[in-house]
């Protein structure tokens, strides 16, 4: 874990920078937007994702997956849009999005090819968990796909903050070294983060998660399985990258709550799982 101080004058360059730099594809949040609205018909989806060769690629791709085998095969994007549904599509524009994310500083490009790595892995083992606590605890509200992109997004300060350090160096402003960066990514990732989700009107359960997940009283009463779930995956993989064995040390590792929250007494079969994710 860093731990430099980040001194006064990058701190304050660093957050009142104006929110220009895009974070994500344009079409990732305008599905979402479309989503949360309740009134978008089909077509405007399609129109939609044919802006984006890569997504509707991608669509085409999952909507032929082993998962829907024995089905008809699909070689439209409105037969994929109807197959996928419109979360799943929104999930597959963010991953594209993110994903493909790049630096030409060696150092920056680093740090968001881990955190890429990172975030796909919390949302790949978040939705995995909230398919399992759905169905074994009857939640029918823990949707997995929200799930999944809930963990997909949870750190979007710190890939903002990557973003705005690659220009800031570029244009010779800032010389942060890795340390700093570190640091930066750590102190300033849920302020940021939260900042990046009112700018680009991401529904309001996903900027409050980020509140959540650093807070040790983070049981409210709503959306708290949503918010467990993808506290546990985070830590799991945290600690996993960090080469930490939670079936050593739960206490430690401090995920006992949530496993108490989820009644998940199998650990080794969610180090099993993280493990398969990253492998």
């Amino acid at each position: 874990m860093a731990n430099m101080a980040i001194p006064d004058i990058t701190k304050k360059i660093l957050t009142s920078q104006p929110l220009v730099i895009p974070v994500f594809h344009e079409v990732a949040i305008k599905l979402l937007q479309m989503l949360n609205d309740y009134s978008y018909e089909i077509d405007e989806v399609i129109i939609l994702v044919h802006e984006d060769p890569a997504l509707a690629s991608q669509m085409l791709k999952h909507a032929n997956s082993a998962y829907y085998s024995g089905k008809i095969p699909i070689t439209t994007i409105k037969n994929a849009t109807i197959r996928l549904g419109s979360q799943q599509i929104v999930n597959l524009a963010f991953s594209a999005s993110m994903s493909n994310t790049k630096s030409n500083n060696p150092v920056i490009n680093t740090h968001m090819k881990n955190l890429w790595h990172h975030c796909h892995a919390v949302a790949k083992t978040s939705a995995y968990l909230a398919l399992k606590i759905s169905h074994d605890k009857k939640i029918p509200e823990l949707n997995h796909d929200e799930v999944y992109l809930a963990g997909l997004i949870h750190d979007v300060g710190k890939l903002y903050l990557l973003k705005v350090i690659d220009s800031l160096i570029m244009t010779d402003i800032i010389h942060p070294d890795n340390s700093l960066i570190e640091e930066i990514l750590v102190e300033l990732n849920i302020q940021q983060g939260i900042k990046v989700m009112k700018h680009y009107n991401i529904p309001e359960m996903y900027s409050n998660l980020l509140y959540r997940l650093i807070d040790d009283n983070w049981k409210c009463g709503s959306n708290d399985y949503f918010v467990a779930t993808v506290r546990l995956a985070d830590k799991m993989h945290y600690y996993r990258e960090h080469h930490i064995d939670i079936t050593d040390s739960i206490d430690t590792c401090s995920i006992s709550d949530e496993l108490s929250f989820l009644d998940i007494k199998d650990v080794s079969y969610l180090h099993n799982l993280v493990k398969a994710i990253i492998d």
